[in-house]
């Protein structure tokens, strides 16, 4: 677990914290109540962390805070940590937001990442189904699939790729082992409904809404993860 305001990382072994041998029986029951145990040694609380992916070029630590809208935090950020040295067994680190969901952005409540080999990072979002394009997110259209791009004519922006279908959300980016396919999952197309006779979405086949996986590929995509865009 992590402290950020200390910049450390803590151990949740039970025979190293006697916290933790003094409110669990074993090892086992802090692995089933692990935001507890967390809260017992220090960890610092998080806005819903939703994914961890390691940048293949520096080995940097990244976490997608998707919200936490209790603290009135409705955006989300995307969460950097840099261990000290670069050394992944080193119990110190600095941290940073690397990128903060706003309308300015183009986005809202990042989800699942995913690097390609360039150093880009690919990354969903999770905006409610009743909150999407409403309220606060207005403008921000449906949930989608975005791209930070750490070189060539669009350095340092953030590209939308895809859009998802109505009420729905994309998960679990991945790769092709020769980088010349990503796969999505959509996630509950049509959750706002509320009457089965008239669904909000009718994806995939334009009857009732089912969850599934789609592949992306073509000229752009190769262009992105060549770093020739």
């Amino acid at each position: 677990m992590a402290n950020l305001e200390k910049g450390e990382w803590i151990s949740l072994d039970i025979n190293e914290q006697s916290i933790l041998k003094q409110n669990f029986k074993n090892q086992t029951e802090i692995q089933i109540y692990l935001r507890q145990a967390a809260k017992l040694v220090g960890a610092t609380p998080l806005a819903r962390p939703e994914d961890i992916e390691f940048d293949p070029l520096t080995g940097h630590v990244f976490v997608a805070l998707t919200n936490n809208k209790s603290k009135k935090n409705y955006y989300g950020s995307i969460l950097k940590i840099i261990e000290d040295q670069n050394d992944p067994g080193s119990l110190k680190f600095q941290h940073e937001t690397f990128l903060t969901g706003s309308k300015e952005n183009g986005f809202a409540c990042p989800d699942n990442m995913v690097f390609d080999p360039k150093g880009n990072l690919w990354f969903t979002s999770d905006m409610a189904g009743g909150d999407i394009d409403q309220g606060l997110y207005a403008g921000l259209g449906n949930n989608s699939l975005f791209v930070f791009m750490r070189s060539g004519n669009f350095k340092g922006q953030i590209l939308r790729l895809a859009n998802a279908p109505v009420a729905a959300e994309f998960t679990g980016p991945c790769f092709s082992p020769d980088f010349k396919t990503l796969f999505l999952s959509v996630q509950h197309p049509g959750e706002t409904t509320t009457n089965l006779k008239k669904p909000t979405s009718r994806w995939p086949d334009g009857e009732t809404p089912k969850p599934s996986v789609i592949t992306i590929k073509g000229p752009l995509l190769n262009k992105i993860v060549q770093g020739k865009l």
